[in-house]
């Protein structure tokens, strides 16, 4: 079964002259400029009430989680001389992309909540 992420990352997918990202950093900027993530923005990320006097967006969230992804994929480098090796830099920006889209198209009650409209719910 062939790797789509290895494929993709050596694809010779068409890109405008001088464009010097991967395709994978092309992704990160799509999901960014993309109107379903902007949407995130009016969707409340709800964490336990109670916690905190400020709930967050999804979209804060999502950015967040895109910091702790690509800090995590430094601290591996960090500690793992032979992961560090098999590790592509560029491989940030799929992980990146990964952490932000994760919520792109959940419903507006959060996580907690879909199973119940999904799985014999609301």
């Amino acid at each position: 079964m062939p790797n789509i992420w290895f494929e993709r990352r050596l694809s010779n997918i068409a890109q405008r002259k001088d464009d010097h990202r991967s395709p994978f950093q092309r992704d990160r900027a799509r999901i960014l400029h993309s109107a379903a993530f902007r949407r995130l923005q009016s969707k409340t990320q709800v964490m336990g009430s109670g916690q905190s006097d400020f709930y967050r967006t999804r979209l804060t969230h999502s950015l967040e989680a895109a910091q702790i992804g690509s800090g995590i994929c430094a601290q591996l480098r960090m500690k793992d001389p032979l992961l560090s090796k098999a590790l592509i830099p560029n491989e940030d920006s799929l992980i990146e992309s990964l952490c932000l889209a994760h919520d792109i198209g959940h419903p507006p009650f959060g996580t907690k909540h879909h199973k119940r409209i999904y799985f014999g719910g609301l």
